[in-house]
């Protein structure tokens, strides 16, 4: 495709000179493959104005200018790499517009103008390449995220092939939750930054996973803690560490764990599976986790005990906390707790009752968390 105009006119400025420009364009977008042109045209709608006001001796360039210029480059980069036809249309405006103010002698802007069409001329190309570089950079940077996260995606379901050498050995298998939404890309950049480029993604924008390059368990560790204060917001962090053919057991394990830290009502931070063993054992026995699902079964539609249950749980059995907290009277709550024994058979009061009591009320909140681990799409 070339970018040559038509034969170049006399004496003509203005709105003359923006039409004729238009007119010597045309042929030239014509010829231009449909979906290039389409692109093609936003950015002369930018060019010609801007050389019709150099001609003027009134050059109209702002750093807005060069952003809507190189937003412009963007989108013909997604069409074609070639940027040479383009240059070379704006080589020939350049070419147009100074013989017009050339030819205009008698011109008061006649002495400026011609330096003015020609920094114009020369802004643009530079703006032009300065945008297809930032493009093709953008664009190659945009593939390298998504191979990240297809590599990500395949060793957390086990269909990646064991033969990619730019893995590690092994990982940090990290799984996240957010109560608020966050910023992926953000999110992503303070994981590289613990732990290297090595590190790959897949993240949604409340939940994910995060594979870390790690040595041993020590360092898995410490690198889900260094991300976990380096994070904003409270979040809850879950890491198991494995060698890389085991990284989707790795993912199920992470995922257990952070569903029971959830369930159980921990705070934000970073969890293992020896945070959660005693949960993690109530779970994985069928005829337990049954058992006490049946015995906090009656509270679940008694709100009031339920809360005061919880209350008991969280000061340790000491009735004086638990009413302060629930800013009850202490008779209150005994008869609370009197009723909480008649309906599930066991007495709070006790030790081995508020254990019992304790691990029935994790039973029941990871069972009611359990259909919301993290799967990976």
């Amino acid at each position: 495709m070339t970018a040559t105009l038509g034969p170049e006119p006399g004496l003509i400025t203005g709105a003359g000179l923006a039409e004729l420009l238009w007119t010597d364009i045309a042929p030239v977008l014509h010829r231009m493959p449909e979906q290039l042109g389409a692109t093609v045209r936003p950015l002369l709608r930018e060019v010609v104005p801007l050389m019709v006001s150099a001609a003027d001796g009134a050059g109209r360039w702002s750093d807005e200018t060069a952003s809507r210029v190189r937003g412009c480059v963007t989108q013909i980069a997604r069409v074609t790499d070639d940027l040479t036809p383009i240059v070379g249309v704006i080589d020939e405006l350049t070419s147009r517009v100074l013989h017009v103010v050339m030819a205009d002698a008698t011109s008061a802007a006649a002495t400026s103008s011609p330096r003015e069409v020609s920094a114009m001329g020369g802004r643009l190309v530079a703006e032009l390449l300065a945008g297809a570089h930032h493009a093709a950079v953008r664009m190659h940077r945009g593939a390298g995220v998504r191979d990240k996260r297809r590599r990500a995606h395949e060793l957390l379901k086990g269909t990646h092939a064991d033969g990619d050498h730019d893995l590690a050995p092994a990982y940090a298998v990290v799984t996240l939750h957010s109560p608020t939404p966050f910023d992926p890309d953000a999110v992503t950049g303070i994981f590289e930054r613990v732990a290297g480029e090595g590190t790959l993604v897949a993240l949604g924008t409340t939940s994910g996973f995060a594979l870390l390059p790690a040595a041993d368990e020590v360092r898995a560790v410490q690198l889900a803690r260094q991300a976990h204060d380096e994070l904003s917001g409270r979040l809850w962090l879950a890491a198991s560490w494995r060698p890389r053919g085991e990284i989707a057991w790795g993912r199920q394990e992470a995922s257990k764990v952070l569903s029971l830290v959830l369930g159980a009502g921990y705070e934000p931070g970073v969890y293992q599976l020896g945070d959660v063993l005693v949960e993690y054992a109530i779970t994985h026995v069928p005829s337990v986790s049954e058992n006490l699902l049946e015995i906090i079964a009656p509270l679940l539609g008694q709100p009031v005990l339920f809360e005061t249950l919880k209350a008991l749980i969280a000061a340790d059995g000491n009735r004086r906390l638990a009413a302060a907290q629930l800013i009850i009277h202490r008779s209150t709550l005994d008869y609370r707790i009197h009723r909480i024994e008649q309906l599930t058979g066991v007495r709070p009061g006790s030790v081995s009752g508020i254990n019992i009591l304790s691990a029935a009320l994790t039973a029941h909140a990871v069972t009611a968390k359990s259909d919301q681990s993290q799967p990976v799409d």
